[in-house]
């Protein structure tokens, strides 16, 4: 399927999203813009839905409610900002992206009204091949019988995760439904896990994390969309090992074009 996908439709909706910025001018907060475009296109004759929701579940426990702004013609769905001060960032765009995997839709705009023109960012969103990269160098030799038992559960557990939803959500998706899937399957997983931060022998405070802690041996970091995980996850992962007195951890990386799955040391 071509980049230039619904290239009609997308030049009509564009036309629609200029002149609602252009009736409304500047200063309103989103849902101003929403329901002002909304009624554009009503009037317009085009095939609109506006506030769908609808609820991902894992194992029958809900992980997740998702809200989009706008769909056109049941095709295209239009994630609307109203950003005065700031530009469209990469949270937004992945924003965007879980609602197109949500609905099994390829084509979405991201729409700022808040600058001073109305600032459209096209996204094709095509569902990736599920490929997988493994890493244990770092982690190989502190490995016991027991623990390379147990992180191989673990890693079955994101396989399956990896198999049944692909690539494409939020890490805050597959960080909930790994916690369900490691509990399902018997494993101990807590969430939310406190790490405390210490100046020497003197506690600072306990952070909470978002980070899981497996059989309370192994902690795991979440992360998606991403071409691989930046030098700082490394690092943070080795401070919350050192301060949980742990040997190694994992970081999962449901990425931008492949699972990724790295082992980190404390050192």
């Amino acid at each position: 399927m071509s980049d230039l996908r619904y290239q009609q439709q997308t030049y009509e909706l564009r036309g629609l999203i200029f002149e609602a910025r252009k009736r409304l001018r500047a200063g309103w907060p989103e849902d101003v813009y929403r329901e002002g475009l909304v009624q554009i296109m009503r009037d317009r004759a085009v095939p609109v839905a506006t506030k769908l929701r609808k609820t991902i579940f894992h194992r029958g426990i809900e992980v997740h409610l998702f809200e989009c702004d706008v769909m056109a013609w049941d095709l295209i769905i239009l994630e609307l900002k109203a950003l005065p001060y700031s530009t469209i960032t990469s949270a937004h765009f992945a924003q965007l992206i879980n609602y197109l995997k949500c609905w099994n839709k390829h084509l979405g705009l991201l729409v700022n009204f808040g600058s001073t023109y109305a600032d459209i960012q096209r996204i094709v969103w095509d569902e990736p091949q599920l490929n997988l990269a493994e890493h244990y160098d770092a982690i190989n030799p502190l490995l016991n019988d027991f623990d390379r038992a147990c992180l191989d559960r673990i890693r079955q557990h994101i396989m399956t995760i990896g198999q049944q939803y692909g690539l494409g959500y939020s890490e805050v998706v597959y960080r909930r439904i790994a916690a369900i899937e490691m509990q399902y399957n018997g494993l101990c997983c807590e969430v939310d896990v406190e790490v405390p931060a210490k100046l020497g022998a003197r506690l600072l405070q306990c952070y909470k994390s978002d980070h899981l802690l497996i059989e309370n041996r192994y902690l795991l970091s979440v992360r998606s969309l991403l071409d691989h995980p930046p030098a700082y996850d490394f690092a943070r992962m080795k401070t919350y090992l050192n301060s949980l007195g742990l040997a190694f951890g994992l970081i999962v990386n449901f990425g931008k074009k492949e699972l990724q799955i790295y082992g980190v040391n404390p050192d």
